[in-house]
């Protein structure tokens, strides 16, 4: 037991070394790109990614672990083979991270991102990679592999001498103590594997820390974030999966529905008001009356109506907060399998709505923890100036997830507060979300197994009424826009299928005074969702929004409006004459419309949107080594 325990920790202390190593290497070649910043912050990637090279280093541990498990019900020959087996691994680790490491180093001066998925495809022609290498490329990778090399030989000065491999007999009590110890030490590293035992797993936002791109990724483990990436596009190895229609087809579908506005109805008075996004967690309509909902369920967001502008037709392109906020600051799809959102490589090149508003002060604030789905990384390599969470509000009273949304909506306002202004700021509520732990009353039924969350979601109106009412008395009031809107939908005591394109309708609300009198309790009828609130807001600004080509103007009059969406195992998509929805799951159309021909057009443009944007979300990112 001792020299296993002295073992593990050897082996945590050798591979910590090595990645400090690489990692200052890094920093080394790619210095020009943090020189401006403070030599404190350049400090930090040191430590930053700490958990994220823990969690890869449990991976290492729990095989050897396994290796060792194994071991102990047998002698020699098999102890020597599977230490040998050991010993082989862990050296193609060694040397495949010294690989990783200088190809990132290579790569980033053209990329300015990690080595990923991505890079891998270039090595489908190896003789284009060579012939476009450079002598500094060669000259890096020699020297990552001598750091390789070098740390081999230090591998086998330190773990050679462990005998732990060394099993002279086998009895009874010595295996039912091993039966007891090792599942027990596997189940530890399983912890360390998720960063610990808090409701999210550990994620790449957690080494984030900063709003430099560069020192992000240096401070995230180049082996974690490399074999992430080749999990999460374990799906499109072969390529785009919803690749199926011609040339002919894909220009058929962007005719069809290219962006024609006309005649656009400007509702503001203002051009550059202060912008409060406040994010809903997992509003559906079914609990809102004024949208052909429940009653008594949400009567403060329905008092904001009577002076606000409501979209009664309006749609989440996806069923996650990761995909709804990639959805709403770069109307960018979401996919079945796949989340641009948790592809830094990609998302951070991402147009998103703060970029375009280069004035404003950006901030994002949230009572949880924004390393869900990459949430906090997107945020900040796409160059918001503010990104708090849970981390920032210990002295709040806090639920499961995180803090109450009551308390949360009383520390925005004291956020806000203190922005520079105009102001560009969200608030991202988390009380209606499992486990429903609220301080507030339930009293609220449907005798339905959804009444915790609905009573949840009338704990938050509650507050947002409160928040809306104090906010009237700040100065900056009048000149600021308010759009309320929800990030997804979620099961109600309305039952709804799986696909049923009214188990996607969630509310937007427009608010607040630079709102023309003439438009305030209106309602704008146009289908719409998530990707179409970039080109609203910014074309009533008076800004250029051509970069959100996926997002339509719903204050103009346009070709044809279309909402895809996705759910699990599946993808679809709403039009005026219906929708169309099919299931990867069971391999069949679940949702469609009754008439043959229109089924017909809807299964056709559906499949070809998806194929159209996921051939984007491949390119995304991909340069050519020769550029």
């Amino acid at each position: 037991m001792h020299n296993l325990l002295k073992y593990v920790l050897k082996f945590n202390f050798y591979w910590l070394i090595y990645f400090f190593v690489l990692r200052l290497t890094f920093l080394a070649f790619n210095f020009s790109y943090v020189e401006s910043d403070s030599s404190l912050e350049i400090f930090k990637v040191f430590y930053k990614g700490f958990l994220l090279d823990l969690s890869f280093i449990a991976y290492l541990v729990s095989l050897n672990i396994l290796l060792l498990f194994f071991n102990s019900f047998f002698t020699k020959p098999i102890n020597q083979f599977l230490q040998s087996v050991t010993h082989c691994i862990n050296i193609l680790f060694i040397f495949l991270t010294s690989l990783i490491s200088a190809g990132e180093i290579n790569l980033y001066g053209e990329w300015l991102s990690k080595i990923n998925f991505t890079a891998l495809s270039h090595f489908e022609n190896p003789s284009e990679v060579i012939r476009t290498a450079s002598s500094l490329h060669y000259l890096i990778t020699i020297l990552c592999i001598i750091v390789g090399f070098s740390f081999f030989k230090i591998y086998k000065s330190w773990f050679r001498q462990y005998k732990i491999f060394n099993n002279h007999s086998i009895s009874l009590k010595k295996s039912l103590i091993n039966l007891f110890l090792y599942p027990l030490l596997l189940v530890l590293m399983l912890i360390v594997i998720r960063g610990g035992v808090q409701p999210i797993p550990i994620n790449m936002s957690d080494a984030y820390f900063s709003n430099s791109n560069t020192l992000n990724d240096i401070a995230v483990n180049q082996n974690w974030n490399f074999f992430q990436s080749i999990l999460k596009n374990r799906t499109n190895l072969k390529g785009n999966p919803y690749k199926k229609f011609s040339v002919e087809d894909v220009e058929y579908f962007k005719d069809k529905f290219e962006d024609t506005p006309t005649s656009k109805l400007e509702i503001l008075d203002i051009k550059n008001p202060n912008i409060v996004f406040i994010i809903l967690e997992s509003w559906s309509s079914d609990c809102i009356k004024s949208l052909e909902g429940l009653s008594g369920i949400t009567p403060n967001f329905d008092t904001l109506i009577d002076q606000g502008y409501l979209f009664t037709d309006f749609y989440s392109n996806g069923f996650t907060s990761d995909q709804g906020m990639s959805s709403i600051f770069s109307s960018f799809p979401s996919f079945p399998s796949v989340n641009i959102i948790q592809q830094s490589d990609k998302s951070r090149l991402l147009p998103t709505i703060n970029k375009k508003l280069s004035n404003y002060q950006s901030s994002f604030f949230f009572g949880g923890q924004l390393t869900y789905g990459n949430i906090k990384g997107y945020l900040l390599s796409n160059g918001f100036d503010i990104v708090k969470d849970e981390l920032n509000y210990k002295h709040l009273p806090s639920g499961g997830l995180g803090v109450h949304d009551e308390f949360m909506f009383n520390q925005f306002l004291t956020e806000i507060n203190k922005l520079n202004k105009p102001f560009f700021t969200t608030l991202f509520t988390i009380s209606s979300h499992s486990p429903y732990d609220h301080p507030g009353e339930r009293n609220i039924s449907f005798s339905s197994r959804e009444d915790p969350y609905v009573n949840s979601v009338a704990y938050t109106d509650k507050f947002l009424g409160d928040f809306m009412r104090k906010i009237k008395f700040e100065d900056y009031y009048k000149n600021t826009l308010f759009i309320i809107v929800s990030d997804h939908s979620h099961n109600s005591p309305i039952k709804r299928r799986v696909a049923e394109k009214e188990r996607f309708k969630i509310p937007m609300l427009w608010y607040g005074e630079p709102i023309k009198p003439q438009f305030r309790g209106k309602k704008n009828k146009n289908l719409g969702s998530h990707f179409d609130i970039a080109k609203s807001l910014l074309n009533q600004m008076d800004i250029e929004s051509s970069e959100f080509v996926y997002s339509r103007d719903l204050f103009s009059e346009t070709k044809k409006r279309f909402v895809p969406f996705v759910f699990p195992k599946g993808y679809a998509m709403i039009q005026k004459e219906g929708y169309y929805a099919f299931s990867e799951t069971y391999n069949k159309v679940i949702e469609s419309p009754e008439e043959d021909e229109i089924a017909k057009v809807l299964k056709k443009d559906t499949e070809l949107f998806f194929q159209i944007s996921f051939d984007e979300y491949l390119k995304l990112g991909r340069k050519s080594l020769d550029q």
